[in-house]
């Protein structure tokens, strides 16, 4: 079965996975989310797999990520889902699997896919298409890198609050899980020394703050004459969020749905 996965780099352009064959790994079981599909409203999830394949564009350098289209969490014999799962395992199902499984068990999971590409009907987007998921069989599996933050785990987009009714001030708020271990941690601890937030860490303010500083104070930072030390340590970390901000923003990008009725 195709399962379409996309990556955009900004201003609608949309530049897709290398086409691929070789090892992949389960990184993520996306949230339950509501799609209108032409069955009515359905609530699907996604499958997120790395490969063994780097992304050089993105800081730091981390393996690319292709998604799954979204899946409804049904595992009816006429569902994409268990179709998908038994190309993936290699397998029938056994019965306690086709009656309920937990599906972030998936996660850690290695296969074997083949990636190619494809244009869309109008010929204005070029898509990465999962042609093929089997078992791993052969050498080492593949391993998560670690660098993958799940989606359950990031950040509020835009604009979010804290919990209803908690009278928490929405400007401060961790957009962690932000940074892995060694490379970045330092990053997500740079103070900001301007404006309201001074004195505040970038990780203890909402994506929405951070996005402040990024389109406001980052522009005429990086072109001043001249830069102070605080000012160039923030121009890194602000870059380095920027980056991080727009991958989670990619990897949400809606992609074909499954119109299989369920």
């Amino acid at each position: 079965m195709g399962i379409t996965a996309t990556k955009s780099q900004g201003g609608g352009n949309f530049q897709p996975c290398p086409e691929y064959q070789g090892r992949a790994v389960c990184v993520d079981i996306t949230p339950l989310k509501t799609y209108e599909t032409q069955f009515g409203v359905k609530e699907k999830f996604k499958i997120a797999f790395e490969i063994d394949l780097i992304d050089e564009s993105r800081n730091p350098k981390q393996p690319w990520v292709v998604m799954t289209a979204p899946m409804t969490p049904s595992l009816h014999e006429k569902a994409a889902l268990p179709r998908f799962l038994r190309d993936w395992f290699g397998r029938s199902l056994t019965p306690q699997e086709t009656s309920s499984l937990d599906l972030d068990t998936l996660i850690g999971r290695p296969a074997s896919v083949v990636i190619v590409h494809e244009t869309s009907q109008d010929g204005s987007k070029t898509f990465a298409n999962i042609k093929l998921i089997q078992s791993h069989k052969q050498g080492a599996a593949l391993q998560p890198s670690g660098l993958w933050v799940r989606m359950q785990d990031r950040p509020p987009k835009e604009g979010t609050t804290g919990a209803a009714g908690d009278g928490s001030d929405s400007t401060y708020r961790r957009t962690g899980p932000t940074a892995p271990p060694d490379q970045d941690t330092d990053i997500s601890k740079t103070k900001v020394h301007v404006g309201k937030h001074k004195g505040v860490e970038l990780r203890e303010l909402t994506e929405e703050a951070i996005t402040a500083l990024i389109e406001h104070w980052l522009p005429k930072a990086k072109t001043a004459e001249k830069q102070s030390a605080d000012d160039k340590r923030l121009i890194r970390g602000l870059d380095w969020y920027q980056d991080r901000f727009k991958q989670a923003e990619l990897a949400q990008e809606q992609l074909e749905q499954d119109d299989i009725p369920y």
